[in-house]
């Protein structure tokens, strides 16, 4: 498994005795910036068969996809950033792939509702094509789904699922669905609804081995981890993997509902990354017997982000690069939503403190004739 922690990126086994101890072995893994002379840190990292999509922390303006078994990179330039002040990255990405051409493909979108200074809905859906080496806006323009700004997608057999909500729900209700973009159609699918969800249950989800899904739902004395028997765009069937009670005893901080996890099938034991309540990064392990305590990672410099773990296999997939001279242009309608779409987060950024920062380069190549 790949685990991101305070920047940066490990590669982390876990072995399991008969006595339920806990073994960790890991090693750091280094991204070096594009001219290879210095270690970059990351933010965000998303997985898609033996390819990370990292999001860089100190260069919000640059993707780097990744592939640590070559040593291949590709670095991508977005069309533009937007972040609130903290430094909050107001998009959301996932990385997948054409089932039919096997061409490698980035969503990113913000989709986000601002109740101050009035009531104003940030609506941009795009996604980039290895092979055409262009972003392209998506007809998006009345989604019937939510995506909160925690829940982060996962990447299996080449689409991204994630836990989502009615658009017209209560802003404070979990997420019960579930919802699948297709990198084939680039097109999201129907709102799914999670049988085993409920109101008071937060649900995190992980990819299994490449095959299956995981939801690791917790409630407020229950933890319980369900895999995908059956799995589409339109249809998904789940079967129980594991239940846990937990008890005060436990001692699990209520941060454990925002933390990502592993599972181990054959052991029947799911592993959840978190953060303990002095705020050292934390792995609690549960399994048939019940909850199994926790094992520390260290102190973290980065006091407020949970570990983030996603399952890793290393892939003999090459990073295909841009094609160069042959580079296409973009279509006139394609450069007229362009403009539109910031033209509004300009109108957007008077009216308020959030930042609003454009590469001028990217922006004049977009609007190449």
């Amino acid at each position: 498994m790949v685990v991101l922690m305070d920047h940066n990126l490990h590669l982390v086994s876990f072995f399991f005795g008969s006595d339920t101890s806990v073994e960790i072995k890991g090693k750091r893994i280094c991204l070096n910036d594009d001219s290879d002379s210095e270690q970059v840190k990351i933010s965000q990292v998303f997985h898609c068969e033996g390819l990370l999509l990292c999001i860089l922390k100190d260069d919000n303006f640059s993707l780097v996809v990744w592939n640590p078994y070559w040593g291949q990179t590709r670095w991508i330039k977005p069309r533009c950033s937007f972040e609130i002040p903290q430094g909050c990255d107001m998009y959301r990405y996932a990385i997948g792939y054409d089932n039919k051409r096997r061409n490698h493909k980035i969503l990113r979108f913000i989709d986000y509702e601002f109740h101050y200074p009035r009531d104003n809905v940030v609506l941009w859906y795009e996604i980039y094509d290895f092979e055409s080496d262009l972003w392209t806006t998506l007809d998006v323009t009345t989604p019937h789904w939510l995506i909160n700004c925690g829940n982060r997608g996962v990447t299996l057999k080449g689409n991204t699922y994630w836990c989502a909500k009615k658009r017209n729900s209560d802003l404070f209700l979990n997420a019960d669905h579930i919802i699948c973009f297709d990198f084939t159609s680039e097109r999201f699918g129907p709102l799914l609804l999670l049988s085993f969800s409920d109101l008071d249950g937060v649900v995190t989800l992980a990819c299994v081995r490449e095959e299956k899904l995981a939801a690791l739902v917790c409630h407020e004395d229950v933890v319980e981890v369900w895999i995908t028997i059956k799995i589409e765009a339109n249809e998904v069937l789940w079967s129980k993997f594991l239940t846990v009670n937990v008890d005060l005893g436990d001692e699990i901080p209520s941060s454990l509902t925002y933390g990502s996890f592993f599972i181990d099938e054959e052991k029947k034991v799911a592993m959840i990354f978190d953060k303990t309540l002095d705020r050292g990064d934390t792995v609690h392990i549960m399994g048939e017997a019940g909850y199994g305590g926790q094992v520390d990672l260290g102190e973290p410099v980065n006091k407020r982000r949970c570990p983030l773990v996603c399952s890793y296999v290393p892939s003999l997939v090459q990073i295909k690069k841009p094609a160069g001279f042959q580079r296409k242009q973009q279509s006139k309608l394609e450069k007229r939503q362009y403009v539109r779409n910031i033209s509004k987060l300009r109108a957007l950024k008077t009216q308020s403190s959030w930042t609003l920062s454009m590469s001028l380069e990217c922006h004049q190549q977009s609007l190449v004739e």
